[in-house]
């Protein structure tokens, strides 16, 4: 565009090169020594959680599940040790490894950057010393140790060493998220980024390299990741000493008949195949693909394509899968006063999360360009960014996920985790938080109704109301905290509607095991 933007300007007798109107000289206040660090500050987690995690994986896939598949663990089991004595040492063994990348890593740092001994600038040399070789060292003690209990427990939980290897791609990429944090622009440890595992050591690190650390901060930031790895190796310890899940497991014989019962425990296989092409399709789509027809092709060709092919290969009942049931008239009212209330108080988490995560306003107002281009008719609008994903997202997520979920989690758990899953599919960051908000809020909807057919008119509702909002330029982000209070308290009177008139879906687990027992 510059260049014909220059081009149609010279063919009109402009006497000067546009290039040459306005020339920007780039002043740098920092150092070079601050930039230095601020570039390997940026680096260096990232690059860390890579080597940790793809390297832990091949330790700790082997470790139980490959066991399991091989059948060795049952002559393990027979010994006197102690199932717990069993799980711990095999922790210890990741633990051991990820400890030995971790080292590495900072030793050829301090080999090769801070003793020169691969051609670098003096100023990039001087980023690292032996000092802060060993600060490094210490800070990313407890990162090693909570990715070696996540590997672990995701080893546990396979029963064979294909199936961890397909655990361990969404393990990957969420692992990766957090060691992000310092990429972000503006982003200071002082802030509540200091409570998030690991992305707060990757904070601190840049702070560390650039030379202005904070230590006290830096102190809360290494207990709170430590407390992580300490929570997370004490769960897997007492997961994986269970039989059900450390114990070979047989194939069994939904394994090889299918049909409704295979479903739950391959819902998540599909569920990562269609955020994986939603991501592909979504990072290989340039600006000369419409958005609508990106929309189209996510919400019809991906969602509601792949629930078909569900309910098909499964030989599932669309009617249970879908809960496709009818709901008493009071859900409604409910409903349509909980719409705006559960919009404000997502725009209220919005600007939580802003607080962990900041975001420029001129990304989110180029990201709302991109979405919503001015050249598309409302009524198109309409369809692409309310209809369509009221009916396609919710048979998806709190259709058929919900479906495949319902009988592994407790419903409290259950929610989250659709909510969760539902906010990671819309992969811009700053979109994740309040996306997953309303996929819990539409999750224990259903939940409360046993039925998909309100969830689909909240989010259709929601969506119309923001859409509706930005193109007339009716700002909810100023609004004043007695607002988002009213606004919850409005929303919490909606859900005493919903669970007074409650029709709970059926077959969820029981919330205690006293009930469960009954």
């Amino acid at each position: 565009r510059r260049a014909r933007r220059g081009a149609a300007l010279a063919a009109r007798g402009f006497p000067v090169d546009a290039a040459d109107l306005a020339t920007v000289v780039p002043v740098n206040l920092a150092s070079a020594e601050q930039v230095a660090g601020l570039t390997l500050g940026r680096l260096l987690t990232p690059l860390l959680m890579l080597f940790l995690l793809t390297g832990g994986a091949v330790v700790a896939i082997d470790a139980i599940a490959g066991e399991k598949e091989r059948g060795t663990l049952e002559t393990l089991l027979t010994t006197a040790a102690a199932r717990a004595e069993i799980v711990a040492a095999k922790h210890l063994l990741i633990l051991t490894v990820a400890l030995a990348i971790t080292v590495i890593q900072v030793g050829n740092l301090l080999l090769y950057v801070g003793f020169k001994l691969i051609p670098t600038t003096v100023d990039f040399s001087a980023a690292v010393s032996p000092a802060t070789a060993l600060l490094l060292l210490v800070l990313y003690l407890p990162v090693a140790a909570l990715v070696s209990s996540v590997l672990l427990l995701v080893s546990g939980h396979a029963r064979s060493y294909k199936e961890a290897q397909l655990y361990f791609f969404p393990v990957f990429l969420v692992g990766m998220l957090p060691g992000l944090a310092a990429v972000l622009p503006a982003l200071p440890l002082r802030s509540a980024i200091v409570l998030v595992p690991i992305a707060n050591l990757s904070v601190a690190v840049k702070e560390l390299l650039i030379g202005h650390p904070d230590w006290p901060f830096t102190a809360i930031a290494w207990l709170t990741t430590a407390a992580a790895a300490l929570w997370t190796s004490r769960l897997s310890t007492r997961a994986l000493s269970t039989e059900r899940l450390i114990a070979p497991v047989a194939a069994e014989s939904t394994e090889l008949a299918g049909g409704p019962a295979l479903f739950p425990r391959h819902v998540l296989r599909w569920f990562a195949a269609m955020w994986g092409l939603t991501l592909v399709f979504g990072l290989n789509a340039d600006t000369a693909v419409d958005v609508r027809v990106q929309t189209v092709v996510n919400l019809i060709g991906i969602f509601l394509g792949g629930s078909l092919l569900m309910i098909r290969r499964y030989r599932l009942d669309a009617r249970d899968a879908l809960a496709l049931r009818p709901v008493r008239p009071a859900v409604w009212v409910a409903v349509l006063a909980g719409v705006p209330a559960g919009l404000l108080t997502g725009i209220g988490v919005f600007r939580l999360a802003n607080l962990v995560v900041p975001v420029p306003p001129r990304v989110i107002e180029s990201f709302s360009q991109a979405l919503l281009p001015a050249d598309v008719p409302m009524w198109q609008l309409l369809l692409l960014f309310t209809i369509l994903p009221g009916i396609c997202e919710e048979i998806a997520f709190r259709g058929m996920l919900l479906h495949g979920l319902h009988r592994r989690l407790h419903p409290a758990a259950l929610a989250v985790a659709v909510g969760v899953t539902f906010g990671l599919f819309h992969v811009t960051l700053f979109r994740i938080f309040p996306t997953a908000y309303l996929g819990v809020l539409l999750a224990s909807v259903v939940l409360l109704t046993g039925s998909i057919f309100p969830a689909m008119l909240w989010h259709a509702l929601h969506n119309g109301l923001g859409l509706v909002a930005g193109q007339y330029g009716w700002s909810m982000s100023g609004a004043e905290p007695g607002t988002y209070l009213a606004a919850a308290a409005v929303l919490a009177a909606c859900f005493w509607i919903l669970w007074r008139n409650r029709t709970p879906y059926p077959g969820l687990r029981p919330w205690r095991r006293r009930e469960q027992a009954a």
